[in-house]
């Protein structure tokens, strides 16, 4: 039987997905002169999918992959009822034993004597591995006859995941961003000398090409990867080649970015009273980014002016982000901006309910603070008597939105109306 191992390698492709898989594509150099009947193609994932296998250079009548490995139990069960060998320091020559069993001890008896020996020491000599198991794991193609220089062979891999992290600074009005991707490797092989491809989107699975176009980003620091638009997703391809050792984890730089503007606010949510610290950056090439910004988690720093040491002030998940988008991101909750709210009266007039509230909100800060307070109606409330203005964030949503002064405190009224009457039409 011929064998194919990853020495053999022309080329190694590994594009790694979001949802803890990905695809192994690789073409090894092979010396098929047409009669051979069997191929032992080696070094492949242990947590492969046998059934998302593709195969190119060979004909293939049927393939069978082998995963049994040899670990110390697997290879003493294997060989329970057989005859091994037992070496003791004082004895010079190998002694044939039957192994009667194999499990929390070993139990010997002496094909001599007759002799059982119960956990005996010295060293246990196999004859040989047996069939079934294999030191690595192993693709055997049963082959037709077809004179081949080279095989191409792909296949689905679970164990392989990546995600993006992003760490920015805050400036008084400017951040820069770094961004990294984390590429975990659980395959249960070793990639070694591979060209590396990342997946960002939502691709289909079953449960247990279109056309491309280039993205130019406005970078600082240069990329480890460039990006494009495919079939509905992106995919980021990484310069050169990188190896990925089985259960390591691996950091990449992405991009970066700096004098990236952005505004920062505080939100107050809908029957809450928290003052939510909200940071949001356009996503386009004017602000110095442009890119689609796989989903990730944001860590954020600032400096402190005053010793120049570096702070962490939150952090805020983001989904897939595409061109042209907001970035918005939740870092925590304001200490010095306070909000109190409250229903003054309710009353329900034939069926017209009437409900007035109060907002009050303080700013505490030594500076100007922005504030966005929303406020839950039902969608066919109607709005009178309101003593700031407002505008719908959407059909259940009113959105308040001032600028609060240093030590500022601000009233927001207003009155709601909701015909509850039942009408009936003859």
């Amino acid at each position: 039987m011929k064998m194919c191992t990853m020495k053999e390698s022309r080329d190694l492709c590994l594009t790694v997905y979001n949802d803890g898989f990905g695809l192994v594509a690789e073409r090894r150099a092979v010396n098929l002169a047409g009669g051979e009947a069997r191929l032992q193609y080696m070094d492949v994932a242990q947590r492969m999918e046998v059934e998302s296998l593709r195969v190119e250079g060979i004909d293939v009548a049927e393939v069978n992959y082998e995963y049994d490995l040899v670990d110390k139990a697997k290879l003493l069960g294997k060989y329970v009822g057989e005859t091994v060998f037992l070496i003791r320091d004082k004895e010079p020559q190998k002694r044939a034993c039957r192994l009667l069993a194999a499990g929390p001890g070993l139990i010997l008896e002496d094909v001599e004597t007759g002799e059982v020996l119960v956990d005996p020491a010295g060293e246990l000599v196999l004859p040989k591995l047996p069939e079934g198991l294999s030191a690595r794991p192993a693709l055997v193609f049963l082959l037709r006859p077809r004179a081949s220089e080279e095989i191409g062979v792909s296949y689905l891999a679970r164990g392989l995941s990546w995600t993006a992290n992003y760490v920015a600074e805050l400036r008084k009005d400017k951040l820069s961003i770094d961004a990294w991707v984390e590429i975990r490797n659980e395959a249960g092989i070793t990639f070694t000398g591979a060209r590396l491809k990342l997946l960002a989107g939502e691709v289909n699975r079953v449960s247990n090409p279109q056309v491309d176009y280039c993205v130019t980003v406005n970078e600082q620091g240069g990329s480890g990867f460039s990006e494009k638009s495919f079939s509905d997703c992106h995919l980021y391809t990484m310069e050169g080649v990188t190896s990925l050792k089985d259960h390591q984890s691996k950091q990449i730089r992405l991009f970066g970015a700096a004098d990236v503007p952005y505004e920062r606010y505080y939100e107050v949510a809908p029957f809450s009273e928290d003052a939510r610290i909200v940071l949001e950056m356009k996503n386009t090439a004017e602000c110095g980014l442009g890119m689609p910004f796989p989903a990730g988690t944001f860590k954020v720093y600032q400096k402190d002016e005053s010793d120049g040491g570096l702070s962490f002030v939150g952090e805020d998940a983001i989904g897939h982000t595409p061109n042209g988008e907001t970035l918005r991101l939740e870092i925590g909750e304001a200490f010095d901006i306070a909000c109190e709210r409250k229903c003054l009266s309710k009353r329900n007039d034939r069926g017209i309910r009437k409900e007035h509230w109060q907002m009050v909100l303080k700013n505490h800060k030594e500076e100007p603070a922005l504030v966005k307070v929303l406020h839950r109606v039902p969608g066919t409330a109607t709005i009178e008597e309101a003593s700031h203005s407002w505008t719908r964030r959407s059909a259940e949503e009113l959105l308040f939105e001032m600028e609060l002064k240093p030590e500022a405190v601000e009233v927001i009224e207003f009155t709601g109306l909701l015909d509850e009457r039942v009408h009936v039409k003859v």
